[in-house]
């Protein structure tokens, strides 16, 4: 065991050197590229491996029972709100955030400063800020949780995903760097692949999620890393590399909806459409999530099946509105869909919006692209120029800056292709 903890570490030190290199970081993981039609991929979440919707509702469950009997336990609290903010991202239900939020808040007024569940509580309040998708809430929670126990890797991962999301680039990295110095571990390890890619260093990306890979203890961290090496393998144009991981995700988590949804993708890739179909239609009806079901309503729609595609696309405004009635919102997520299979109009104004809370790059591609569906090209380019500048490599906002480009020399306006 002690060398396996020297590998372990070893292996880290390699993977932190990467995070350290001097490129320029950029920022969270967009939409994925590869769909059959325009893609309007809503963004993955920041990677953080769990243990599993299980093992969850087993602590979900523990937790309950004890507050039965002791309500005021702020340490039960702690772990009862971040559990609920992790069910609800592992079903998509936003119906757990509110649950959230009472138990965090609880927790927080039953837990003195310098207590134990203290800073577990600020963490699992800042994770449900970034669930929400209210960054700034997020980053100052997570401030006060280092504050309060400047030891704990978990913090500086809510706060990296935080950063991350606000465009804040250096410190991102900074803190996950700090996660990996503090515990190498899946958590930290898959942080600092997210960091690597969208600064354009693929290979340290990949490298990094290999790391994780090989210190995952259960089988839903393996599926975890499998999903995530099969995007990447995705995004870098290698569908049957991407398919091989998440076959091996799916061996060893059968069923799992993200895997799944993942394949399907791949497939579609491969030109073979009939079992991307019938993969997406299984992934989506047990994890209704936005991406899924825009991915699978754009390959119905390219199959011609335009009445199933729009049945998913309603899914996908039905899905927007729950959110928003659960205290959440996510303008970037809808700007990207209004774009693209809804009301361009609709999708500058979230853009807009977004941009003024947050200069990032992957929002600079969606106010890019919105500007484009409004005829706006002249302005798009400076935003889509924006969004790749520093190497971002995702074929989506190198294909909507090649759209833009030839937009504009169509209308003798400039900007070759």
């Amino acid at each position: 065991m002690r060398n396996l903890r020297r590998v372990r570490l070893a292996a880290a030190s390699v993977v932190a050197a990467g995070v350290l290199i001097g490129v320029p970081v950029l920022v969270a993981r967009h939409g994925d590229g590869g769909s059959p039609a325009r893609a309007a991929a809503v963004p993955l979440a920041a990677p953080d491996a769990t243990s599993g919707r299980g093992s969850l509702e087993a602590v979900i469950a523990a937790a309950q029972a004890r507050l039965r009997t002791r309500p005021d336990d702020a340490d039960t609290l702690a772990a009862l709100g971040t559990a609920y903010v992790e069910q609800a991202r592992s079903t998509g239900d936003p119906a757990y955030y509110p649950r959230a939020e009472e138990a965090l808040t609880r927790a927080l007024a039953h837990a003195p400063q310098g207590s134990a569940a203290y800073a577990p509580a600020l963490v699992g309040m800042a994770a449900l800020a970034n669930a929400r998708h209210d960054f700034g809430a997020a980053r100052g929670f997570a401030d006060r949780a280092a504050q309060a126990a400047p030891y704990n890797a978990a913090v500086y991962g809510t706060l990296g995903d935080a950063l991350t999301q606000l465009g804040a680039a250096h410190e991102a990295t900074a803190a996950i760097q700090r996660m990996l110095d503090l515990r190498p571990s899946v958590a930290s390890f898959t942080r600092a692949s997210y960091d690597l890619e969208l600064r354009g260093a693929t290979d340290d990306a990949r490298t990094a999620l290999e790391r994780a890979l090989e210190i995952a203890a259960t089988p839903d961290e393996t599926a975890y890393c499998r999903r995530y090496l099969g995007e990447l393998a995705r995004r870098a144009g290698d569908p049957g590399g991407a398919l091989a991981h998440f076959d091996a995700g799916l061996a060893a988590a059968p069923g799992n909806p993200a895997l799944r949804a993942g394949r399907a993708a791949a497939l579609a890739a491969l030109g073979r459409r009939d079992e991307a179909l019938t993969e997406y239609a299984a992934a989506t009806a047990a994890l209704p999530l936005p991406q899924f079901l825009v991915e699978y309503g754009e390959l119905l729609d390219a199959a011609g099946r335009p009445d199933a595609a729009r049945a998913q696309f309603d899914l996908v405004a039905a899905s927007f509105r729950l959110l928003e009635a659960n205290g959440a919102s996510d303008d970037l997520a809808r700007a990207q869909f209004e774009a693209d299979h809804g009301d361009p109009a609709e999708a500058l104004r979230r853009a807009q919006a977004e941009w003024g809370r947050r200069q990032a790059v992957f929002v600079a591609d969606a106010l890019a692209w919105a500007l484009h569906r409004n005829g706006r090209d002249a302005e798009a380019l400076t935003y889509a120029e924006r969004a790749v500048a520093g190497g971002w490599h995702d074929p989506l906002p190198l294909g909507h800056l090649r759209d833009i480009k030839a937009a504009l020399a169509a209308s003798g306006s400039g900007g070759a292709a």
